[in-house]
């Protein structure tokens, strides 16, 4: 669900487009996936006042092909040329390999679509070649934007530096599910508004001294280490400049903290029925039968962050969409990403991605509270079993929602790839942290200005 979904085009890759009556995308008989990253925004031979907004994304979805009809029918002088690549699981990846390089290879050479979804793109390579527009001129000077409309607090934190590169349409929350029940039945009391890892190791510990001594999270020490990384990027990597910053203290000290952990049995990297999981919500719905499933005492907690860190909640961005900084249409793009933005294209509840459109999410939730039930996964524990809705449970869903402040992208980078692959030399005792950060050091610096 999270990929997004919709009909596509039969061959798996990216068709070549050719302009059918009335405007309409037509695929012909032969796809070719360079044909995603050809430059968009020529005018129509047929009629020198229209223009075409070629939008490339890996994944088809329902709700961008539902945005093309409309914006069209809205606006005939405008051809929405939306390209995405259709294949299976098996070939998924050789498929988003050939999109990754066939993209990255028309944007350094300064053509590209106009549009593209950076979900799955190296969107940090992009910005430290100024690829991408900055959209916060654009923002600031569209009359129709209101701060109070959107989550702002997701959008103002998807800034790299001072500059907005990506629209993000949707997001997740980046939280942990906790066994509400056990925790109080240790007595120790938990404050999740501000805590770092360091706070939420020593709760930990209190945990396991009044409880049954099991660990706070099962998680693998690369992993967790990489986790961590993702979420607080900005104290590591500095996207604009290029530049890394992990042969410092702050990571070495990160990384005997987290061996730390898992030395005191705070975490354990094996199986177990620990009292926090983390959790990746989606949508309202995902929120109350995330909980439900989790059983009758679960609780959302926040995630911790690191040392100094603001208090407030994770998010991931999600369908993140940006404008190539070398497109003849900017402005129509960026009018068409407001549209994107609009309460025009009301997605279901179930829908993975929480609008960053508050009102837009407000509708959500009234549909699912005017219905009263919901109905949980069929492959979850629950086996398609409906219950109701909780209203009050949607009411602080919302107060985390408004109060999520540090971001992560969604898919993992290259250089968090770097970190969790190179640090497990750390944790199995070959190697010492100083000599890891130095080569994690050199290996992302070489990616990022590769």
């Amino acid at each position: 669900a999270a990929c997004g979904s919709g009909s596509g085009h039969a061959e798996g890759t990216f068709p070549e487009q050719e302009t059918g009556r009335g405007g309409e995308s037509v695929s012909s008989q032969e796809p070719d996936t360079a044909n995603a990253t050809e430059t968009g925004g020529a005018p129509d031979s047929s009629n020198g006042e229209r223009k075409t907004i070629v939008f490339s994304t890996f994944w088809p979805d329902e709700t961008y092909q539902e945005a093309k009809k409309k914006y069209e029918a809205k606006h005939p002088d405008i051809t929405i040329d939306l390209r995405y690549v259709e294949t299976d699981d098996a070939q998924t990846e050789a498929a988003l390999e050939k999109y990754v390089k066939s993209t990255n290879a028309a944007m350094l050479s300064g053509k590209g679509p106009d549009l593209l979804a950076l979900d799955m793109l190296p969107a940090e390579k992009y910005v430290g070649r100024h690829l991408l527009a900055d959209l916060t001129p654009m923002l600031d000077q569209d009359p129709a934007y209101k701060n109070g409309d959107y989550f702002n607090n997701v959008l103002e934190n998807s800034r790299t530096g001072e500059g907005l590169y990506g629209m993000p349409l949707a997001f997740f929350l980046n939280a942990m599910v906790g066994d509400e029940g056990a925790i109080k039945q240790t007595g120790v009391p938990i404050d999740d508004r501000s805590w770092t890892w360091t706070s939420f190791a020593q709760t930990a510990k209190q945990l396991m001294q009044h409880g049954s001594g099991k660990p706070a999270f099962v998680y693998q020490p690369s992993g967790l280490l990489g986790q961590m990384v993702k979420e607080n990027t900005a104290k590591f990597v500095n996207e604009e400049k290029r530049q890394a910053y992990f042969d410092t203290p702050a990571f070495t000290d990160l990384m005997q903290q987290v061996k730390t952990m898992f030395d005191e049995g705070v975490m354990a990297s094996g199986r177990g029925s620990p009292y926090f999981r983390p959790t990746n919500i989606n949508s309202a719905w995902d929120y109350l039968v995330t909980l439900k499933e989790a059983g009758k005492e679960a609780k959302l907690y926040r995630s911790p962050q690191a040392e100094g860190a603001k208090a407030g909640g994770a998010f991931y961005t999600y369908k993140t969409v940006g404008i190539n900084d070398k497109s003849p249409v900017k402005q129509e793009a960026w009018n068409f990403l407001r549209f994107l933005m609009s309460e025009e294209l009301q997605p279901a509840p179930e829908h993975a991605g929480f609008p960053v459109n508050k009102k837009v999410y407000e509708k959500q939730v009234k549909r699912l509270v005017d219905k009263g039930t919901i109905k949980a996964y069929e492959e979850g524990p629950l086996k398609g079993q409906s219950f109701p809705v909780d209203a009050a449970a949607l009411q602080e869903l919302e107060n985390e929602l408004s109060h999520a402040v540090h971001p992560a992208t969604f898919q993992s980078s290259k250089v968090v790839d770097i970190v969790t692959a190179e640090s497990q030399a750390f944790f199995s005792g070959q190697k010492s942290a100083k000599d890891v950060a130095k080569l994690i050091q050199n290996k992302a610096t070489t990616y990022l200005n590769e």
